[in-house]
């Protein structure tokens, strides 16, 4: 499902962007077309707000009005060249996370240059701009759509309805790899899975999932029925899938490690550095577009594995966070949540999570 974002400045081109808006629902749901950030709570970050709204869209209107380079504030600054300009952050974040761009001119507006832009917007002076006139405004419009569309057939963060042979293929694959895990003796958590009993916990749900979550490692609970998130912590995470409704059956949920620790502690560097290439191999078989790691070890893993700079950040700081970085299969999201496990020891962790979850309706 495409989503549009409408970036405009309101003392410059609110009509038109009512207007605009209007004749983009004539093509597309209400719930794919994003017009204004206007619920960013006290004390939030709003960059970060701003910055999340666009990763969730596929395409950003840059609307241009005649005012639109000029406009200052009360001290005769131009709005366009301050740092916490919304317009300034919500385009330059487009740009930056390679969103497709259009500048669409009203009013008899013309392209800005890019010696009259800030630095992190030149790259939209490059952007082929289309006019949407008064009298033809409609007919333009339909113009901008089939364009969009021709460009941008499909929002990258959903897949299409796999078939019965893609599904037959890919839970053949995710069979070997447990397989392997089931055999690799090598493991530094085999000697304690054969001593209590425990079996492997590889992973459940559709093995073409459009989300996956990881977590940190299986409790006993889990090793004893070899399934992962089935204790209290699986209550949690069944609760937050209902707040986007969805059920087990429509991700894919795995850990970071695949084995039960001896005890209840953090994963050791040679514990991960094991279990890492069985996980990579079961992200490169579902290929999903959307990754939900749940703590601060599977976030670190999902980030240093993509080569993000986030990988050192701490999940106090990541948490909700939507994050686009590139995989050999295409382009994907990550958003980083606390594992549901906090909410056993803070209950007041609840809405906060909830919230988070929350972000991930727009890839539902």
């Amino acid at each position: 499902m495409l989503r549009l974002f409408i970036n405009y400045r309101r003392q410059d081109s609110e009509g038109y962007a009512g207007r605009l808006y209007d004749h983009l629902l004539r093509h597309f749901e209400r719930e794919q077309v994003f017009i204004d950030v206007d619920n960013i709570p006290a004390g939030a970050d709003f960059v970060q707000a701003l910055e999340d709204a666009v990763a969730a869209c596929d395409v950003l209107i840059a609307l241009i009005g005649l005012q639109w380079l000029t406009i200052a504030d009360d001290a005769g600054q131009r709005r366009l060249h301050q740092w916490n300009d919304f317009v300034r952050i919500e385009i330059a974040s487009a740009l930056r996370m390679g969103k497709f761009v259009v500048p669409v001119l009203v009013g008899g507006a013309s392209m800005p240059s890019p010696t009259d832009l800030p630095e992190d917007l030149v790259g939209l002076a490059r952007r082929n701009a289309v006019a949407l006139g008064h009298h033809s405004f409609a007919y333009d419009v339909d113009k901008l759509v089939a364009a969009i569309k021709d460009a941008v057939p499909a929002n990258e963060s959903f897949k299409p309805r796999p078939n019965s042979e893609t599904l037959r293929r890919k839970d053949d694959a995710l069979r070997g790899v447990r397989s392997d895990v089931i055999n690799a003796v090598a493991s530094p958590l085999y000697t304690c899975r054969v001593e209590n009993g425990y079996f492997p916990v590889f992973g459940e749900g559709s093995a073409d999932a459009n989300l996956m979550f990881i977590g940190e490692a299986p409790g006993k609970n889990e090793a004893k029925q070899g399934r992962p998130f089935i204790g209290p912590s699986g209550m949690v995470l069944d609760e937050m899938l209902g707040v986007i409704n969805l059920k087990r059956a429509d991700v894919f949920v795995t850990n970071l490690l695949l084995d039960c620790p001896p005890s209840k502690r953090e994963p050791t560097p040679e514990e991960i550095a094991f279990y890492e290439p069985f996980v990579n191999r079961i992200i490169d078989i579902v290929q999903p577009a959307v990754i939900a790691p749940l703590g601060r070890f599977a976030t670190s893993y999902v980030l240093r594995r993509l080569g993000l700079a986030e990988h050192k950040g701490k999940i106090g700081e990541l948490h909700g966070r939507l994050i686009r970085a590139a995989m050999p299969y295409g382009y994907i999201h990550v958003v980083p949540l606390y594992h549901p496990a906090v909410v056993l020891y803070s209950a007041s962790q609840k809405e906060l999570l909830r919230k988070d979850f929350e972000k991930l309706k727009v890839f539902v």
